[in-house]
C-alpha cells in the first residue's frame, strides 16, 4: 500500500515540476521609461508623449530580450530635460532610454546650412543616473517614407534606434 501511494505522489510530484518548469524557466520583465526631451515647457506635443517616443514604444514593445525577458515600458508625457530626472525618480524607473532632437527644424521651416538632424537616445540607470549606452540616428527625408510633422517631411529614425537600443538593453547584467 505505501507503495502505491509513494508511486502516486511522486507521478504528482514529476506532474507538477513539469507544468511548474515553464512557468520558472520565464524571465521577469525588463522595466524602463521611455520619455522624449522637449525643447522648453512651452512645447506641446500631439500626443503628449512626443512622435517618437510612440513610434519607439511600438516598436519596441513586442520585442524580447534575447534572455526570453519581456519589455515593460512606461511611456513617460515629454518633458524638459530639468524635469526628467525628478519624474524618474518619482515613478522609481530602474532603467530609461531618453531621447533627444537635435538639429536645425524649427517652425518655420529649415536654417540655412544645416542639412542634418538626428534623434539621440541615452540608456541610463534610473537610480545612479548612470549612462549605460548612446546612439544617434539621422533623419532625413527618404522618398515613399516620409510623414508630416511641423510643415517639415522627414524619415523616422526610430527603427535604427529600435535596434541599437536592443543590443543596449541585451547588455545589461
Amino acid at each position: 500500500m505505501k507503495a502505491i501511494v509513494y508511486r502516486g505522489c511522486s507521478g504528482a510530484l514529476v506532474l507538477a515540476l513539469l507544468v511548474a518548469s515553464p512557468l520558472l524557466a520565464q524571465h521577469p520583465p525588463l522595466s524602463l521609461c521611455l520619455v522624449q526631451t522637449k525643447p522648453d515647457a512651452g512645447t506641446q506635443y500631439e500626443p503628449p508623449a512626443g512622435p517618437w517616443a510612440i513610434e519607439l514604444y511600438n516598436l519596441l514593445s513586442a520585442r524580447k530580450l534575447r534572455s526570453g525577458a519581456p519589455l515593460q515600458i512606461t511611456v513617460l508625457a515629454a518633458l524638459t530635460e530639468k524635469d526628467v530626472l525628478p519624474e524618474v525618480r518619482r515613478l522609481q524607473c530602474p532603467w530609461v532610454v531618453q531621447l533627444r532632437y537635435h538639429g536645425s527644424f524649427w517652425p518655420g521651416g529649415r536654417y540655412v546650412g544645416d542639412d542634418e538632424d538626428t534623434l539621440l537616445f541615452s540608456l541610463w540607470n534610473g537610480a545612479t543616473g548612470k549612462v549605460i549606452a548612446q546612439g544617434a540616428s539621422l533623419i532625413r527625408p527618404v522618398p515613399g517614407q516620409e510623414r508630416l510633422y511641423s510643415d517639415v517631411l522627414f524619415a523616422v529614425p526610430c527603427a535604427a534606434l529600435a535596434r541599437q537600443i536592443m543590443r543596449s538593453l541585451n547588455r545589461l547584467p
